[in-house]
């Protein structure tokens, strides 16, 4: 069974990035894409996929907010949030919202694949680089 995955990016090219790294992968399926806050959440409340790869700074409303809309919603999808920044309280706000993982957009297709895998799996994923411990 594959994973089903949701990618919301508000740039084009890294989306498409992302999305195509999920495509190549055997044990994850791309269910959908979204380019904005609002479409992310409609999106997720349509397709109910497994784990959706959230840009942190998305038009609209941004990551954080879909974050807690999910929450409050009890979408039972989880999130690994994206970002291009380093902050590790950028971070830290999208785990304590309820991300699963956060990532920062310098990450390899792999290790982005393999972080799907593990959030999908009940796992949490922080990226090394910002030197946090990943909540519990």
């Amino acid at each position: 069974m594959s994973v089903r995955v949701l990618v919301a990016d508000d740039h084009p090219l890294y989306r498409e990035g992302v999305s195509r790294a999920i495509e190549a992968h055997d044990e994850l399926e791309l269910v959908g894409q979204a380019a904005d806050g609002g479409e992310t959440v409609e999106r997720t409340r349509a397709l109910r996929p497994d784990v959706a790869v959230i840009d942190i700074t998305m038009p609209g409303f941004d990551g954080i907010e879909v974050l807690r809309t999910l929450a409050r919603e009890e979408l039972p999808t989880r999130v690994l949030s994206l970002s291009a920044s380093r902050d590790p309280e950028l971070a830290t706000s999208a785990l304590a919202h309820g991300a699963a993982g956060f990532l920062v957009k310098g990450a390899s297709r792999a290790t982005v694949c393999e972080a799907i895998l593990a959030v999908a799996r009940g796992e949490s994923v922080v990226d090394p680089a910002l030197k946090l411990e990943p909540p519990r």
